[in-house]
């Protein structure tokens, strides 16, 4: 995840990641660490001082539900940041929605593979080919073997 979480209009600590017990240790832990000079909060983004201080408050997730924070951090930026911003951390968010893939429902498979063909694309346009392979694959396992299908022009794309 990010050293900086941004969102439009909302705060990290208001944005919808405190369902769980789990997670909302994390935000107590980031009002702590907030408290104690680690971490800055404000009204756009939350951003820690070093990234082992952020590894630390990560650490107090259970590790069975990391992957789901993950995604719902992924979903969160997905529906806050803009075109322009969405594409400049393309990578970053198809990652942490990828860590949440197998929790994703059908209809939002297709957005999920959708994402991973651009994230490929983008990457073979850097000529990082073993990255671009790693979103090509995920895209075809988010749109699984019903992908031919569902979305055939997808499916044959990644």
């Amino acid at each position: 995840t990010a050293a900086i979480i941004r969102s439009s209009s909302e705060s990290l600590l208001s944005l919808d990641l405190t369902n769980s017990s789990a997670e909302r240790a994390y935000a107590s832990s980031i009002e702590e660490f907030e408290g104690e000079g680690l971490c800055e909060v404000d009204d756009e983004e939350c951003r820690f001082m070093h990234d082992q201080i952020q590894s630390a408050a990560f650490e107090l997730i259970s590790p069975e539900q990391r992957d789901s924070f993950r995604g719902r951090i992924g979903s969160i930026l997905l529906q806050t940041l803009s075109p322009e911003e969405l594409e400049a951390s393309l990578f970053e968010v198809v990652g942490l929605l990828n860590c949440a893939a197998s929790n994703v429902t059908d209809e939002k498979r297709v957005e999920l593979a959708r994402m991973n063909l651009k994230a490929g694309i983008k990457a073979s346009e850097n000529a990082a080919f073993d990255t671009a392979k790693v979103y090509f694959k995920a895209g075809r396992e988010a749109l699984g073997s019903r992908g031919w299908e569902g979305d055939y022009s997808t499916m044959l794309d990644l």
